[in-house]
């Protein structure tokens, strides 16, 4: 029988401590409540005169609410001359207390209203965990390497400085592109790594590039039944044990679950007590009256001590 100790189904060494107040208590995180997530490493919509065309590639697909995992493996031309890409890895995943995704395309290629946009490699990442179950923490990370962007007039110097929700504006007010751009509320999280948006002879160009995006639902603390001991003394209020008391530990509904009897010295231990439960310990003895006590028992008990005066 394991007694008194965590198991939190993650790699998050943080999780001894921020729950380490519940160490004492048995707490043990089973699973996050639910999960959610998905990964897309091309996402355009091309709109001309109301009409719109939509081309995906390296989808995941929404991850269940019950977590697992999905991983897509893609590359090609999607709209030719105008929209391509190398590999495309996507994954999606999500079990014990952490929801993740993470996309990567490479050798992008989109080319519309006069502009060209090009990068070797662009990648994110996100994660959700239930280290602190309060406050579910999530993160992301974009990297974009080899970019080169040309317009009309010739190439678009554009340093991407990792920050969150960087924007371009193109030359003549053509448009946007967004890099590493992000939405988050409490456990969740969006990160696309290049957003796109140009709009130019009656033809609005969105593409997202690289998405990643994560959410959790943590649980509350669940208390693991086991069996432990609760070990004491019966003694007066001087400190002097009292021996031959009959110990008993009743539970919530009135139900006499153990009785023993103290020792010369007044030691006695109840064993193989349910854990995660209420009870009333109290003592009987001829010509002592005993103050009953109440215990909510999550773990292994002792000095748990039953006072008792003469009944003169």
């Amino acid at each position: 029988m394991n007694r008194g100790k965590v198991s939190l189904v993650s790699i998050c060494i943080s999780v001894a401590i921020v729950l380490g107040v519940f160490v004492q208590a048995k707490a043990q995180i089973i699973t996050a409540q639910e999960f959610s997530g998905r990964a897309t490493g091309i996402n355009s919509v091309y709109t001309t005169n109301g009409q719109a065309t939509n081309a995906v590639a390296g989808d995941t697909c929404p991850l269940p609410p019950r977590g697992g995992s999905s991983t897509v493996t893609t590359s090609g031309i999607l709209i030719p001359g105008s929209l391509a890409s190398g590999t495309i890895v996507s994954t999606t995943s999500g079990s014990g207390i952490t929801s993740q995704s993470s996309s990567s395309v490479s050798d992008f290629f989109f080319g519309g209203g006069g502009f060209t946009v090009h990068a070797d490699n662009v990648s994110t990442n996100t994660q959700c965990n239930c280290c602190d179950i309060a406050n579910p923490g999530c993160s992301g990370s974009t990297s974009i390497n080899g970019l080169s962007v040309t317009g009309p007039s010739g190439t678009i110097p554009i340093v991407v400085t990792g920050a969150p929700n960087q924007v371009v504006t193109l030359p003549n007010g053509a448009g946007t592109i967004t890099f590493n751009e992000r939405m988050t509320s409490t456990g969740n999280i969006t990160v696309n790594g290049m957003h796109i948006n140009i709009t130019s002879g009656g033809t609005n160009y969105n593409v997202v590039v690289a998405s990643s995006h994560s959410n959790i639902v943590c649980p509350g603390i669940i208390i693991t039944s086991a069996d432990v001991n609760i070990s004491g003394r019966v003694k007066d209020s001087a400190g002097n044990g009292i021996g031959g008391a009959n110990v008993s530990i009743i539970n919530r509904q009135g139900q006499l679950v153990r009785t023993v009897t103290s020792g010369a010295n007044g030691d006695y231990t109840l064993t193989s007590i349910t854990s995660g439960q209420t009870y009333v310990v109290t003592a009987t003895r001829k010509s002592w009256v005993f103050t009953p006590r109440t215990i909510n028992l999550l773990d292994e008990t002792t000095g748990f001590d039953i006072i008792g005066s003469l009944n003169n």
